[in-house]
């Protein structure tokens, strides 16, 4: 049987028994008519009436079968009627008489459908099959001895058109096979890049924030402001990039937002404005006057279309301008319809490349555009924001005359006041009684520590079952669970706590799996929010505040004197240089600093061991699970690159697995030691406060 998957096959066979119901019963229904109506009953009529008749059963049962197989295999079946359909038309053939020349065509159609659907090998057969039967009838039949020549002509034909076919098959394959393999390469090479981007740009966040809280000049505090509005904004970018590594750009996360339609344009006029001027190039923004209200929506989407947009024009203009205008077309109580236009005075596009632009990797290598560089993608997700928001991306443009792209959408007028986008910090709530659970000691630790911090009564499980008891003893105000617990997951947990109940607390996920698919399926079950790993302030104050939306803030805690032992030199690629500052301000004791980077040591240690073996032993669950623990590790005592490493191993498919197990290996084994290194270097001025764990 040819290298198809048992679901391929499966469609196959349903497809061919589809084409059987669907075009071989109408033919077989109006032969039976003519013959009782055109014809006086003879024997030779009366059998073709009996064989179309058993055709029609035939083409019924294998109709049912092919959805209800029972203990039939997809291949027996496939087999079956690739024997079936050809012996089947010969009878036909044989009892039909003259009329039958019509349908003799009906063999090659069968054959061909075979090995287009499935391949080559059961063409083969079937076709051997046919060319025996009808062999046959020519032989038996006195109509068909009358009309050799021409039986003998669509038997030749049955020899050479599924020979000439099959190779065709194999060059198409061979062609498919090659695509597959460049797209899986793009894909794997956009997901590695997309992973490794993370570590720098941690970096760059963590010295805005720390500039922006040791500075006392505006004008610092602005920049470091800008830096990090823009980090979010890249950040975003990336996890759009691993969406479409992963074949497609996921819906925008959480719930619609009220924004002001110039807050978004001077996020871009803030990324490319320097850029343009040093160009000599004028950047115009234009908002239609009549846009007096803030609108309903995802900012962050509409921000990406328009800095893709924009910065490709103040990339491929020299001279001239580039304009952003946001028009107003109509205008409703509830909805304004708006037109965006992005023009430029640049080089131009050719028109042949116009339609291919928005094509995933598609560049353009002609004329003044080799000097660029760029991943081919900017205008594939814009094109695909832009449709998700029910409009359609176009483009109008000629070489040396600039191009325009614009799209219209409409979106719904703000009942609600603008929320503030990644300008003010989360709230600190009022003291809530809160039970979190993880199985690893340093997570439980940090957390526990984290939201003592700001007040909180906080309960401790130490697993799935620990927190099931916990939950059934006192009611909580909010529940957070580490969603990856070796004895009973986070989400079993909270479906078995929720089941009884009619208000169940509400609970959050903790867990280093950033994939949609996963927040989905927790936000399905009924989650509350999911919060990232590595973990910070702002994160657990955000998702608290997120289900106490009407509650006022109360006093943040004073800012901590980070005197004495300071952070030594760290290789910035393997530790996040903001964890020290993190860990201070949740303890700032050195033996609390010393032991909990001990225990991140110690607990690494264990887990580097497991996945090392389990990638060894090519165990891709114990791979998947390993990887998800030691990332979550990771993250939160700034081992990034560690992380990263990790992050790619939790989804790796299995044919990958096994094709590159010595290379990941290799690979983990060097990060693992790198990061082992640096972390130890990141405790050393703490020796001697507490014992060592590791």
């Amino acid at each position: 049987m040819d290298q198809v998957t048992p679901e391929q096959l499966k469609q196959s066979v349903q497809a061919q028994s589809s084409v059987r119901v669907k075009l071989g019963v109408p033919v077989a229904l109006a032969t039976i008519a003519v013959n009782l109506f055109s014809q006086s009953a003879s024997e030779a009529s009366t059998s073709g009436i009996g064989v179309l008749a058993g055709y029609i059963f035939y083409a019924l049962t294998t109709y049912v079968v092919a959805r209800h197989p029972g203990h039939l295999s997809w291949r027996n079946i496939a087999i079956g009627t690739a024997a079936l359909d050809p012996i089947i038309l010969s009878a036909w053939l044989y009892f039909e008489g003259e009329a039958a020349i019509l349908i003799v065509g009906f063999y090659l159609f069968t054959i061909l459908g075979f090995g287009f659907r499935i391949g080559p090998k059961i063409m083969r057969f079937c076709q051997t099959v046919a060319i025996g039967c009808f062999g046959l009838v020519l032989m038996g039949s006195p109509i068909w001895r009358d009309n050799l020549f021409f039986g003998l002509s669509h038997l030749i034909l049955l020899l050479i058109v599924p020979m000439y076919a099959g190779s065709l098959m194999r060059d198409l394959r061979a062609a498919k096979a090659d695509a597959e393999r460049e797209s899986k390469a793009k894909t794997q090479l956009l997901a590695n890049v997309s992973h490794e981007l993370r570590t720098p740009l941690t970096g760059i966040v963590s010295a805005a924030q720390l500039l922006d809280s040791h500075s006392n000049t505006p004008e610092a505090n602005r920049l470091a402001a800008t830096i990090l509005k823009l980090s979010s904004s890249l950040d975003a970018e990336i996890s759009q990039l691993l969406d479409l590594s992963k074949l497609g750009i996921q819906p925008a996360a959480g719930p619609p937002i009220a924004y002001e339609l110039r807050t978004v344009i001077n996020t871009i006029e803030v990324a490319l404005k320097e850029i343009a001027a040093s160009k000599g190039v004028e950047l115009k923004t234009e908002i239609s006057p009549d846009i007096a209200r803030p609108v309903l929506g995802h900012p962050h989407e509409l921000t990406s279309i328009l800095m893709n947009l924009a910065g490709n024009a103040v990339k491929f203009t020299h001279t001239g301008s580039v304009t952003i205008q946001i028009n107003l077309k109509a205008a409703t109580e509830r909805t304004y319809s708006l037109a965006f236009i992005v023009s430029d005075t640049g080089i131009g596009i050719p028109l042949e490349h116009q339609e291919k632009l928005f094509e995933p990797f598609y560049r353009i290598e002609t004329g003044d555009r080799r000097q660029y560089r760029g991943t081919g993608l900017g205008t594939t997700i814009a094109r695909e924001h832009v449709r998700r928001m029910g409009g359609e991306l176009l483009v109008s443009s000629s070489p040396g005359e600039g191009s325009t792209f614009w799209f219209d959408i409409e979106l719904p007028i703000a009942s609600l006041p603008v929320v503030p986008v990644d300008d003010q910090p989360p709230p600190i709530l009022a003291p809530k009684r809160i039970l979190v659970a993880d199985d690893n000691a340093l997570n439980l630790e940090l957390l526990l520590q984290m939201l003592a911090r700001d007040g909180h009564i906080v309960t401790a499980a130490h697993n799935g079952n620990d927190a099931l008891s916990q939950l059934a003893l006192d009611d909580f105000d909010v529940v957070m669970l580490d969603f990856n617990m070796d004895d009973l997951d986070g989400l079993s947990v909270f479906q078995t706590y929720a089941m009884g109940r009619l208000h169940p607390a509400p609970t959050f996920f903790v867990t280093a799996d950033t994939s949609s698919s996963t927040a989905a399926k927790l936000s399905k079950a009924g989650a509350a929010g999911v919060v990232y790993k590595p973990l910070t302030f702002d994160k657990l104050r955000g998702a608290i505040a997120s289900v106490f939306p009407n509650e006022a803030p109360v006093a943040r805690p004073d800012a901590t004197d980070h005197g004495g032992t300071r952070l030594s030199a760290v290789p910035v690629e393997h530790i996040d240089p903001a964890i020290l500052d993190l860990l201070r301000e949740i303890k700032d004791q050195p033996e609390f600093l010393h032991k909990i980077i001990g225990d991140g040591i110690a607990d690494l240690r264990d887990l580097f061991s497991q996945l090392s073996d389990a990638i060894t032993d090519r165990d891709l669950h114990l791979v998947h699970h390993r990887a998800h623990a030691m990332r979550g590790v990771a993250l939160n005592i700034g081992a990034v690159r560690l992380g990263a490493q990790c992050e790619r191993l939790m989804d790796i498919p299995m044919d990958q697995l096994n094709a590159s197990s010595e290379r990941l290996h290799d690979e983990l084994v060097s990060t693992w030691k790198e990061a082992l290194q640096a972390l130890e270097e990141l405790r050393a001025p703490f020796a001697g406060t507490a014992h060592p764990t590791a």
